[in-house]
């Protein structure tokens, strides 16, 4: 499969500006009356971008990302940039592995170019004669000369791929931060979020080459090897460049709270709180951060205090083994709180199918006192002091769980919280959630949504494109609830991953057109097409049926006389 029939399943109505107006009646009418055409293509390229421009506009998210106009040139320019904003934001819903296929998919398309401001002659031309032969000498040799066919298209595009790099990379790190947060704070306004939000919180690694411009670099130990000579493992270190990004995530909904950029070499506790404060400002009034489970990276006693004491905020994270803490709670084991959960679950299918019990054993442990760490000025030299008060707090000692037992060798986990451990079955559950961030959030950003392939191999390339892939998987996210309330037949509370709905929004785009005509445009079936010019359809949806031009020009509110 060529790289525009791929793309043609990925690309749905989302990511375009609504510079042409919908007129449905009055094209309809048009056509009726014997019109002529000016342009038609096919939806199954374009998908359906209507319903994606009244969602964009109905919650108000388009003014956002018209302010992120970087300002690149103060000469007068004919490219206009809420159209290089949207252009690269088909790509990133387009799944285009890599930048620089955004011109044979993307810039060549007429439906896609059509639809952000540019026409017919700025599409097959340009928009500018920079690149083009300046003499006429030069134009006549290359008349004269026999020309090859290659298949290739005829269509220089309204830009090229390098102008948009340029103008995205040159968007600002604080333009890119107020556009994401205004984005979740109209979600959180608009109810998207729940009343209450358990979140999750993690820092996952954006990795580049290392001639990327700015990049960080981290020294990684690689899985051990074992050396035939002496019989010894020795530790093998590789170098690592890229960058990182902080998000807080809400697992009930799929959307994110807040995020933050750096180099991969900064420790993940260092943009902790910034990360967990905009998580709160983000969400305002709407909806209240109840909770976070976070992993050992963000090990911190000073940070965990300031979540209990100032932020009010309840906290899971697993205790390191060397900690004493993990030590005493599982001495504490025997006396604590035991609670146990059995579920069946079903696997194989049919004669070969077989039920599987999967079974928790968690015991819940108050008041410990062995993590001196764990306090406003953390760990130090003060624990040592007779006067020396530590400040109590609670685990879950994790003795069985299905991971356990397709891993017996590893060791029991114990889980440290402020939360009360009266039924520590909770308290498993909400960190359990933080798994489902790697999968849902990241790896799928990372797999589906190439955030790893930016424009340019920059820093600030890099960051423009974190941010404008987790706003839009964001947006996506929002916009499948969205049409669900909208359609009745859509099943409510349905996950439908990205590819998947890609794919489903293509086969029920397969066999709608899309007419232009000057500033205006409206979307058909394709036997209604032929009806309204003046053919009769025998079966026009695959059974015989009788479909008239006056049942179709009533079906979009022509008035009839």
């Amino acid at each position: 499969m060529d790289l525009q029939s791929t793309a043609s399943q990925n690309i749905y109505d989302r990511l375009a500006f609504k510079t042409a107006t919908k007129d449905q009646a009055g094209i309809a009418e048009d056509l009726a009356n014997g019109k002529d055409v000016p342009e038609i293509y096919g939806l199954s390229e374009a998908g359906f971008f209507d319903e994606f421009f009244y969602f964009l506009e109905e919650l108000g998210f388009m003014p956002h990302f018209m302010g992120l106009d970087p300002k690149v040139s103060s000469r007068p320019t004919t490219i206009r940039i809420p159209a290089v904003i949207l252009i690269y934001l088909m790509r990133i819903v387009a799944g285009l592995a890599f930048f620089w296929h955004i011109e044979p998919v993307i810039l060549h398309s007429q439906a896609l170019m059509r639809l952000v401001g540019f026409n017919g002659r700025e599409i097959l031309d340009g928009t500018s004669r920079r690149g083009r032969k300046k003499t006429d000498l030069e134009a006549t040799a290359r008349e004269s000369t026999p020309q090859v066919e290659t298949g290739g298209s005829d269509i220089r595009g309204p830009l090229c791929a390098d102008s948009i790099a340029t103008y995205i990379e040159a968007i600002s790190v604080g333009a890119l931060e107020k556009l994401f947060n205004g984005v979740i704070s109209l979600l959180a306004a608009q109810g998207f979020f729940p009343k209450v939000v358990h979140g999750t919180m993690d820092a996952s690694e954006i990795q580049s080459t290392e001639r990327c411009e700015g990049c960080g670099m981290v020294k990684k130990e690689k899985a051990p090897e074992l050396r035939l000579r002496k019989g010894r493992i020795k530790k093998v270190f590789e170098r690592v460049f890229g960058f990182k990004i902080w998000v807080v995530w809400d697992p009930a909904s799929g959307l994110p709270l807040a995020m933050r950029f750096a180099t991969i070499e900064v420790a993940d506790i260092k943009l902790a709180k910034e990360v967990v404060t905009q998580a709160v400002a983000n969400l305002g009034s709407n909806a209240t951060l109840a909770s976070l489970a976070f992993d050992r990276g963000f090990t911190d006693g000073a940070f965990w205090w300031w979540l209990h004491d100032e932020m009010k905020i309840l906290f899971y994270v697993p205790a390191k083994m060397n900690m004493a803490v993990y030590g005493d709670a599982l001495a504490c084991a025997a006396t604590g709180i035991r609670q146990i959960r059995e579920n069946n679950r079903r696997v194989g299918h049919g004669k070969n199918h077989k039920t599987v019990v999967d079974r928790w054993v968690v015991v819940g442990i108050e008041g410990l006192t062995s993590a001196g760490f764990y306090g406003a000025l953390g760990s130090g030299s003060h624990e040592n002091a007779k006067s020396f008060l530590a400040n109590p707090i609670n685990a879950v000692v994790v003795e069985h769980d299905p991971y356990q037992e397709n891993n017996p060798s590893c060791d029991d986990m114990v889980i440290l919280t402020n939360d009360c451990v009266q039924k520590p079955l909770r308290t498993y559950d909400r960190y359990d959630r933080r798994s489902n961030m790697e999968n849902s959030l990241f790896r799928e950003a990372k797999q589906g949504w190439f955030i790893q392939r930016p424009a340019r191999n920059t820093e600030r390339a890099f960051c423009a494109h974190a941010y404008l892939t987790l706003t839009i998987m964001a947006l996506t996210t929002v916009f499948q609830v969205w049409l669900a309330e909208q359609d009745e037949k859509n099943r409510q509370g349905e996950e439908t991953g990205i590819r998947k709905y890609r794919e489903k929004v293509r086969m029920e785009n397969g066999n709608k057109l899309i007419v232009f005509d000057e500033g205006r445009y409206a979307i058909f079936e394709a036997y209604e097409v032929l009806i309204l010019c003046g053919r009769t359809v025998l079966k026009p949806r695959g059974v015989p049926e009788s479909i008239t031009k006056t049942d179709i020009l009533r079906k979009y509110g022509v008035s009839l006389e």
